[in-house]
């Protein structure tokens, strides 16, 4: 497991994260998920720290991969099932845990600030344990959502406050949209160590006020990573929910866009690569490579 304990620790109990990482859910104010069944999760892993960890399963029928999913700060795995389930009807199995932040969570999504962020850390590292155990030999993405984006760029060698928590196993990264500059956390060199492919999506009415106040924020993982097979796509009025709550073209193009991106650095794709290469920006989208 990648989890740095000593680094965690003293990070944990830093109050500049617990003031710079809101307790609100603000990631997913207006995105929906099934109500709260009885039994959470399709299995339940164990965190190093003996937490239940409830993880959702989107099997592919017909399995090439495996994408292990971070939903935005309170949201639900379940919340994105649209485009989890174009990329399991792709071939990749996508693998989601219930993060304490989630107003999902048995816990009622209380959680926030340091305690939300270490324990997203443990999560993901266990969730990608299992993959390796389970789904051995599949090739692996990280992808995440707002917050959950910025833990799938960690596991791809971006650096924050807490050191690096990279995972060698990690091919790619499609982040939709970024959690923005958080103070005390995103360092301006933190983007540095991406060393893998990435997909950042956007819009320019991505704004949530208390971290990106400027829909521009969002860009920094794209501006500020080595440059190389980085693919940014900016949707006119798109905002933070728009994977969920965009239009259905905007929808259908943005699973369209992150499947050949998977495709192709994933599985070594070389038609997906062809297709990235020579992608027109259709009316109301900016794209941009790096």
């Amino acid at each position: 497991m990648t989890v740095n304990l000593r680094l965690i620790g003293l990070f944990a109990a830093s109050l500049a994260l617990a003031s710079a990482v809101p307790v609100a859910a603000q990631d997913t104010a207006t995105l929906t998920a099934p109500a709260p069944s009885a039994v959470l999760g399709d299995l339940t892993l164990r965190a190093p720290d003996g937490r239940d960890i409830p993880v959702f399963v989107f099997p592919a029928a017909e399995e090439r991969a495996v994408v292990v999913f971070s939903h935005g700060l309170g949201g639900d795995p379940r919340a994105y099932r649209e485009i989890i389930g174009r990329w399991a009807q792709a071939g990749f199995t996508v693998v989601a845990p219930l993060h304490v932040d989630s107003q999902r969570h048995p816990g009622g999504g209380r959680a926030g600030g340091a305690v939300a962020f270490m324990t997203r850390i443990a999560d993901l590292a266990v969730v990608r344990d299992h993959v390796r155990a389970e789904h051995a030999g599949k090739p692996m993405a990280a992808a995440g959502h707002s917050f959950g984006s910025l833990l799938s760029l960690m596991a791809g060698g971006a650096v924050t406050a807490v050191g690096p928590q990279s995972d060698p196993d990690v091919r790619v990264v499609v982040a939709l949209s970024s959690p923005g500059a958080i103070q005390g956390l995103v360092q301006p060199e933190t983007y540095g160590g991406l060393t893998v492919p990435m997909l950042m999506v956007t819009g320019d009415a991505d704004v949530v006020e208390t971290y990106a106040p400027d829909w521009r924020d969002h860009r920094i993982p794209f501006d500020t990573a080595p440059p190389g097979d980085r693919m940014l796509v900016i949707f006119e009025g798109g905002g933070h929910g728009l994977v969920v709550e965009g239009t259905q073209a905007q929808r259908a193009f943005l699973a369209e866009v992150s499947l050949d991106f998977l495709r192709a650095h994933t599985l070594g794709d070389t038609t997906a690569q062809a297709r990235l290469a020579a992608l027109p920006a259709p009316a109301g989208v900016q794209i941009e490579r790096r």
